[in-house]
């Protein structure tokens, strides 16, 4: 598969979600559909940071007023535990059993700016730990919905 048809991809999911309202449903955009060897777990990482910067790419090529975002999702726990990972390798072995996915969000309701303290807890990650840049933000999202059992656990990579 070539980086063109990545960007492709990329660019008819953002021109689409723009136009019909997906940006508000919160329609993501798993890596696995953009290139299907990032379907194997062991490409999740890197091939997410790749997608990850095509989608800033083409948002910037589009002059689109959006934030991009890279979600990886954890293994859901019944308890609240914060970081539990130090490396990128320990980051890659709480990943759980969904591909990461792009998200645009409307600037100023990024995921970390929807949750009140009282709901869950935001940290600040080094973004270098799953491979996103230094001018990247990168955060630990850790929240429990209401009429669930578990905590849902995330990394976001956002620019």
């Amino acid at each position: 598969m070539s980086m063109n048809d990545e960007r492709s991809r990329v660019e008819q999911w953002m021109l689409a979600i723009v136009s019909d309202g997906g940006v508000d449903r919160f329609d993501d955009l798993h890596i696995d559909q953009i290139n299907p060897r990032w379907g194997d777990k062991n490409c999740w990482i890197e091939g997410g940071v790749e997608a990850f910067r095509t989608a800033l790419s083409v948002r910037n090529q589009h002059r689109l007023p959006f934030t991009v975002c890279l979600a990886f999702s954890l293994v859901a726990t019944d308890q609240p535990c914060g970081i539990d990972f130090q490396t990128r390798e320990d980051l890659f072995a709480k990943l759980d059993w969904s591909p990461p996915s792009l998200y645009l969000f409307d600037r100023g309701k990024e995921p970390d700016k929807q949750i009140a303290p009282t709901e869950g807890a935001v940290q600040v990650l080094d973004p270098a730990i799953c491979g996103a840049q230094g001018d990247d933000r990168c955060y630990y999202l850790e929240f429990k919905p209401q009429h669930d059992d578990e905590f849902r656990r995330s990394v976001w990579v956002e620019g």
